[in-house]
This record gives structure tokens, sequence and C-alpha cells, in this order.
């Protein structure tokens, strides 16, 4: 199966904004991750649910992300 989509301009809008927003979880989850290490090698990695309960804080702190669909931002 085969389908395209012909996204009207405010629909392109919001595509281009959901997937900067994508992209701005996924760089600070990654910068949180590194410092963590950095700060302490021998800690525990924090797996994919750990960072699905940071998005509700990270939503709290950038509210342009609350624009975006929930479950694009899930790992």
């Amino acid at each position: 199966v085969k389908l395209r989509l012909y996204p009207n301009k405010q629909q392109q809008a919001q595509l281009w904004q959901m997937f900067g927003n994508d992209r701005r979880v996924w760089n600070l989850m990654l910068d949180m991750a590194k410092q963590r290490y950095q700060n302490n090698p021998s800690s525990h990695f924090v797996n994919e649910y750990g960072m699905n309960y940071l998005i509700k804080q990270l939503k709290q702190e950038y509210p342009y992300l609350k624009d975006s669909d929930a479950t694009s931002f899930l790992v």
C-alpha cells in the first residue's frame, strides 16, 4: 500500500514545528546523558522509561513543546 499526503501550508508548518521539537528533545536528552556520564561514569544509564518521565518536566521548562503531539517524543 502506498500513501501520499499533500498537506496544506498550515499542516506543513505544524509538521516542521513537531520535527523541530522532536529534534530539540532528542538533543536535550542526549546532552543530559552525556553530562551525567561525565559527572559520574559509574552511574547507571537512564533507560527509556526514565527519559519519558523527564518529558513532562521539559514541557514545563519549554512551553513550546506542548504544541507537538505527545507520542512523537516517546523513545
